[in-house]
């Protein structure tokens, strides 16, 4: 990414606030807490936030698997941070084909929309 790109401290922390601000209005929403586990993933000062660190980026994404386990993007973050971020082959190698067997039911749905379309 460019410098121009870059995203400020300032517009950091607006992220932050924001995402804390719509956990505390819906807090069964999936999808704010896979937002929460990437912004710390990709703040370059986790220091800045608390509670911040790999355990709390995990406690998100196990959260909104407890709240939807089958939601896609927790699924795909919980392979992908087993794989990467906190290597654990078989928990990597789990949410990977929860992920591929979530993905083929609605990609079934899908095209049978598109069957009943014609």
């Amino acid at each position: 990414m460019a410098d121009e790109e870059q995203i400020t401290a300032k517009e950091w922390e607006e992220l932050f606030r924001e995402n804390a601000q719509r956990l505390n209005l819906v807090p069964e929403c999936p999808e704010l807490w896979v937002a929460k586990a990437r912004l710390m993933m990709l703040d370059d000062h986790p220091e800045d936030h608390e509670p911040s660190g790999l355990d709390e980026v995990e406690r998100c994404i196990l959260h909104a698997l407890e709240l939807e386990p089958d939601h896609m993007e927790a699924l795909e973050e919980a392979a992908h941070f087993y794989h990467v971020m906190i290597p654990d082959r078989e928990k990597a190698i789990m949410y990977a084909q929860r992920y591929v067997q979530v993905a083929g039911k609605v990609v079934g749905e899908m095209q049978a929309i598109i069957d009943d379309s014609n």
